[in-house]
């Protein structure tokens, strides 16, 4: 092994290069004495070479290339010493500032400042070097630069003390941060205003409240006082005439009732009034309320109200649930002139699709996606009933999303519609769903 004497202080390049060992590839060399102490020592020790700490701690890369890097750094790089006095600046420091790197180089970083935050940072970067660690300059203030032509702008200033150069001297990294501040300033707007709008609409939620409480006391007690009325009225009539004007306003009364009723529904959604207290229910109980309601109301119009038994048991809000079936019916009456009004239960897996089919004229394809549109009104012929005023299917929607149950519609014009909802089952020992029915992906008549 042959190896020539190394003069003076080298690079691990150089090293790599001065050592000629016989019958080992260069790579492998160079490998072994790359910078680092670890690696170094073992790449000496392999050949013979003694250890020199003083040496190897003034091993650096090239200066070109330590240029290049800081040059493309995306931020602006100034090194100043304890004077303030700058002693390297990067391209950007150009690019930010407008000055060229001649006019900056041995210039005080101050100059980069507006004239009134110069006193206070030049105190501050003393601070710095008497007390080294990194830290932001001038913590707590908005600082700005001041560029060439005498134009401000945001920015802020890191710095970092660099030390074993034989003096101290201090790394100071800016950033404009103009852009960032712009969003910052329009994100506190958008809070306060979102804010705002939040309080604002909460009062407004607070006086739907109060009125919705009042509404539903002061405006059907009228109406309840002429249905009593009514009923009065028909006891004593005798007269054909008057007993078919009492029938029509009976008809009339009824409809006010329900768009009443529908309006109030609306508001204590849209506010958060009612809130769901899920349990686990018998089907049956429903069934039979619903029947007791509707028969009579379905027979006044020739309908047959067909509701099959069911024994099972689902897990809902039964007085919500109760609800959304009570305006899928009443919907299904108003809109079917002859035939039958069906509600059913259908089993699943772990869940009950309780349906609601009629024989009406059916939802053409077009009309389907607004069904449960607020005031939108189905296609009906001459001649047809058109006392809905086009709340109650927008009820059930916004009360099956409380409940977070699919709902369900499919028509076929000229056949009649179908609308139904799946509830979970209930873990209870009931069955669930009458015995022997399936679930079927169309509703058979």
């Amino acid at each position: 092994m042959a190896i020539r004497q190394l003069q003076g202080v080298v690079t691990g390049q150089e090293l790599a290069e001065d050592l000629i060992v016989d019958g080992v590839e260069r790579r492998q060399v160079r490998a072994a004495a790359w910078p680092g102490p670890n690696r170094w020592i073992r790449g000496a020790a392999l050949m013979g070479i003694t250890w020199d700490p003083e040496a190897a701690c003034m091993i650096a890369i090239p200066p070109a290339l330590a240029r290049k890097v800081l040059d493309a750094a995306p931020d602006a790089i100034v090194i100043i010493d304890t004077f303030g006095t700058i002693w390297f600046a990067n391209r950007q420091v150009s690019a930010l500032f407008g000055y060229t790197h001649d006019e900056i180089i041995g210039e005080d970083f101050e100059m980069l400042m507006p004239e009134r935050f110069r006193a206070e940072l030049a105190g501050h970067r003393g601070d710095v070097v008497s007390n080294v660690r990194v830290r932001p300059m001038g913590p707590g203030l908005d600082l700005y630069g001041q560029r060439r032509d005498g134009t401000e702008f945001a920015l802020e200033v890191n710095l970092s003390p660099i030390e074993d150069v034989g003096q101290t001297l201090v790394a100071a990294t800016i950033r404009d941060v103009t852009e960032r501040k712009r969003v910052e300033a329009e994100l506190v707007v958008a809070l306060d205003a979102i804010e705002a709008m939040r309080e604002l609409a909460e009062r407004a939620n607070q006086g739907r409240k109060r009125f919705l409480e009042v509404a539903n006391r002061d405006l059907r007690q009228p109406l309840q006082a002429l249905v009593r009325l009514n009923d009065t009225l028909r006891r004593h009539l005798t007269d054909p005439a008057a007993s078919l004007a009492l029938s029509q306003q009976e008809h009339a009364i009824g409809h006010m009732s329900r768009l009443l009723s529908d309006l109030l529904d609306m508001g204590k959604l849209e506010s958060g009034a009612i809130q769901p207290a899920s349990t686990d229910f018998d089907v049956a109980p429903l069934l039979e309320e619903l029947r007791a309601e509707f028969t009579s109301i379905a027979d006044g119009k020739g309908l047959r109200l067909e509701i099959e038994p069911s024994d099972g048991r689902v897990h809902g809000d039964a007085a919500l649930v109760e609800q959304i079936l009570r305006n899928l019916i009443s919907n299904a009456i108003e809109y079917t002139r002859e035939g039958y009004v069906r509600l059913r239960c259908l089993r699943r897996e772990g869940f009950v699709r309780i349906e609601v089919l009629d024989t009406g004229a059916g939802i053409p394809p077009d009309q389907l996606p607004y069904v449960f549109d607020e005031f939108h009104q189905a296609d009906v012929s001459a001649g047809s009933s058109r006392g809905s005023y086009g709340l109650g299917l927008s009820v059930v929607q916004r009360l099956a999303k409380l409940l977070r149950l699919e709902l369900d519609v499919r028509s076929e014009v000229g056949s009649g519609s179908a609308f139904s909802i799946v509830l979970p089952a209930s873990s209870g020992p009931a069955a669930v769903g009458q015995p022997g029915s399936t679930a079927s992906p169309m509703y058979t008549r």
